[in-house]
Parts: C-alpha cells; structure tokens; sequence
C-alpha cells in the first residue's frame, strides 16, 4: 500500500513527496520540519478534528470516566448520612491531598514512560480504593480511600491533557482548543449517562454504596482496555530526553505558563469552595430528591459533550477572550445556584453550565501547554493541575466551615460566587501580560 506524504517548506513552491509502505492509516512517519522545528508525518485519518489513536485513546478514558461518575455525582450525600459536615470536608480535602501528591508524579512519570504505562498504572489505586470503599464505607476508612481513588485519578486527567499536547505538536499547535475538547467528548458522554443510570438503580432500591462497586469493576475493565486499544502518543525520543533531562525544572514552563497559573489560583479557590457540597445543596435545601439530582447531573454532561461537536473549536479564535468569557459565565452560574430554587431550575442552571464548561476546557488548556517544550508538556500539565487542587486543600474545609457555621448552603454559593467575580481581574492581569506565538494568536 502506497502513501503519500507533502512535507511543505517554507521557502519552496513545490512540495516534496514521500512515499512509506505498509503504513496503516493513523501511523505516524516522524520527520524534521524545516519551518517550525518539530516532528512531523503522515497526516492520520481524522474524526472530528482526532486522529484514529486518539480516539482510541479517548474512548478508554471514557470507560474510566465512568468509573467515576457512576458514584462521585452523589458522594457527597452517601457519606452525609454518616459523617458530620467537618468530616465531610476533611474527606474531600484528603482527597485533594492525595491528587495534589498524584499529579505532580504522574507529570514526570507520564513524560518518561510515555502516555500508555501511566494511564494503566493509575487505575490500580482506583479500582483497590472503589470495591475497598465499597466493603467498608466507615469512619475513619472512608476518606483514606477517598484519598487512594483520588491518587489514581490525578494520573488519568494528566494522560487526558497530555496526549492531546503530544499531537498537537505534530499540528504546531493548529485547533488546539478543539483537540483538547474532543479528546473529552466520551468522557463528558459517560458522564452525562452515568448518573442517569445511577439514579434509575437508586430508585429501584440499590443501595448507594453499590455504586462504588460497579465503578470499581469499571476500573478494573479501563484497565484491560488500555493494553487492548490504546497505542503510545508520545515518541521514544522524547521519553528519552525525558529521562536524561532534569526531573522538573520550573524555568522551563516559560513566563506565560506562570502568570496564566497565578491568574487563575482565586478561581479555583472559589469553585473549589462550594462545588464539592452541590449535591447537598440540591437536595437539602433544594428539596430535590438524590436521583432528580443525578438527571440534572447527566443533562449538564450530555449537553456539554454535544457543544463540544457544535462549539468544540470556538475557543481557537480567541484563546483569551474564550477564557475570560468562561470563567464569566462560571460566576453567573454560581450566582444562580445561590438564589434559585426547584427542581426546572436546577435543571436549567445545569444545562447553561455547559457553555462556560466547553470553553473552559479549550482555552485553558491550550493557553497552559502554549511554548512548553515538547518533554516538558506532561510535567507542565501536572504542576498546573497541582497548583490548582491546592487551593480545593483549603476550599474545601472553608466551605464546610461556612456551612457548618451559617447552616446554609446558599450563602456558601454565593461567598463562592463574590470570589468567583473577583477573580476575573486576577486573570485579565494575568492574560494581558501573556504573548501568545502566531499559530496560537
């Protein structure tokens, strides 16, 4: 089978061709480009803006992504009926803990290893925490395995930001938004019907905590699936240069990299703030019932997952303002949260959620992996991801102090919402210092 590949040069008119047989059609014929400097190749079949490998990729995380979302829509409420809100929020912030531990890890060991090895070796710890949690979900054990779930999870959220880093240097950075987006499009998917699922065996009167078992079981079929489907995105040079390279050298990030993570510290302290009590929200004060909740949940995911196919792509225009536009939208929403009630409501605010949610995704990630070198990128992605988890370490325990101290709720949301709008000017600071290169501008 003959292919052909038109490498063009930047001072030529005619394109050279080469020519490579037996090459499948997501296989990757790696050469120097003279324009940008980067490894490029046989262009891959492509499905909505991913090639083949990614999809494959993608699809593997989706198996995982449920055996999260399977349960963590209404862990919250489960483990309300048997700890107090102070033991509530030390669970969630263990779990941050054990993430904040687990990301920067899986950042170097995902830029040495390559991409593959470090999504199988993350879901070990996810399917022992799930059916552990689900044996004994009792105090003091609940949030040591919260904790060990969590640990795992951060390797798979680096595996699903890295990846698509790793093409798109082979794209010098073309679409980057909506590569990023796509490469989550079956895990919003599963997210968006797994806790319909849930909610559908809740009602038929499945204990809670059984959730935990399907999710761990879940894992444990990711887990198969990886060695199966999933091929290596990241080249054996570059893990080489990895492993010979300095294990983490921050000044290797870039200056855009710093004041973009810096911008967005406040944000996520306000997000972190009240997101992990959602559900408590809903169900509490909102008088919705756990599985009305968990079809609120899939609507979001659901609706999320088809702009990303309609929208995917819109935050390439504009990388800053798509960002800024988000975290916007992010502050209304939580506003919303603060001062509505009812079930329609909720399902709306829930639904709108999932424009801020796209562009989030898109911008931010383009915006953070944007002049990192090509074996720094994994190790970019995780001590982005740590700093960001960091300030959940301490959200989390504020809002179940402002919880346990007003007895409400919606005014945590709306603390959460003040921060949230106050953060806008941190990050417009932070984007208008940052010069982007021409193919991300």
């Amino acid at each position: 089978m003959l292919r052909d590949i038109v490498i063009s040069h930047q001072y030529h008119t005619k394109p050279r061709v080469l020519r490579r047989r037996g090459m499948k059609p997501d296989d990757d014929i790696h050469r120097k480009s003279p324009v940008y400097g980067l490894e490029v190749g046989l262009a891959p079949r492509r499905i909505a803006g991913l090639p083949l490998n990614l999809w494959r990729l993608a699809i593997v995380i989706g198996i995982a992504q449920f055996s999260m979302s399977i349960w963590t829509w209404q862990f919250g409420i489960f483990i309300a009926e048997i700890v107090e809100p102070w033991q509530m929020g030390l669970t969630f912030s263990l779990g941050t803990a054990a993430a904040i531990i687990g990301l920067p890890a899986s950042g170097i060991v995902a830029d040495m290893i390559g991409r593959r090895r470090t999504f199988a070796v993350a879901l070990i710890p996810m399917s022992v925490g799930l059916i552990c949690q689900y044996i004994l979900p009792i105090w003091p054990l609940i949030p040591i395995f919260y904790g060990v779930i969590s640990f795992g999870w951060s390797f798979v959220i680096i595996t699903a930001r890295a990846a698509p880093a790793d093409q798109l240097v082979e794209d010098a950075g073309k679409d980057s938004a909506k590569v990023f987006t796509m490469m989550l499009f079956p895990a919003l998917a599963v997210d968006g019907i797994s806790p319909m699922l849930a909610a559908i065996m809740l009602s038929l009167g499945f204990e809670a905590r059984f959730l935990l078992l399907i999710g761990g079981i879940g894992a444990v079929i990711a887990f198969i699936s990886v060695f199966l489907f999933v091929r290596e995105t990241l080249r054996e040079d570059i893990q080489l240069a990895a492993r010979k390279g300095p294990t983490l050298n921050f000044r290797q990030f870039g200056t855009n990299f710093w004041k973009l993570a810096a911008g967005l510290l406040v944000h996520y302290f306000a997000f972190n703030l009240a997101f992990p009590y959602l559900g408590n929200l809903a169900v509490d004060e909102w008088n919705i019932s756990s599985s009305l909740y968990g079809f609120t949940w899939s609507a979001s995911s659901l609706t999320t997952a088809g702009l990303i196919l309609l929208i995917g792509g819109l935050a390439d225009k504009k990388l800053k303002l798509g960002l800024i536009t988000a975290l916007l939208g992010n502050s209304v929403i939580m506003l919303l949260l603060y001062s509505q009630t009812g079930f329609i409501s909720l399902l709306l605010i829930m639904i709108l959620w999932s424009v801020p949610l796209v562009l989030w995704i898109g911008a931010e990630n383009s915006l953070i992996v944007e002049g990192v070198s090509e074996e720094m990128k994994g190790r970019a992605m995780s001590t982005f991801r740590v700093m960001m988890t960091s300030s959940g370490l301490i959200a989390a325990n504020v809002g179940a102090w402002i919880w346990s101290t007003t007895n409400s709720l919606r005014f945590l949301w709306l603390i959460a919402g003040i921060v949230s709008v106050v953060s806008l000017l941190t990050v417009a600071v932070a984007l208008k210092s940052i010069r982007l290169s021409q193919a991300e501008s």
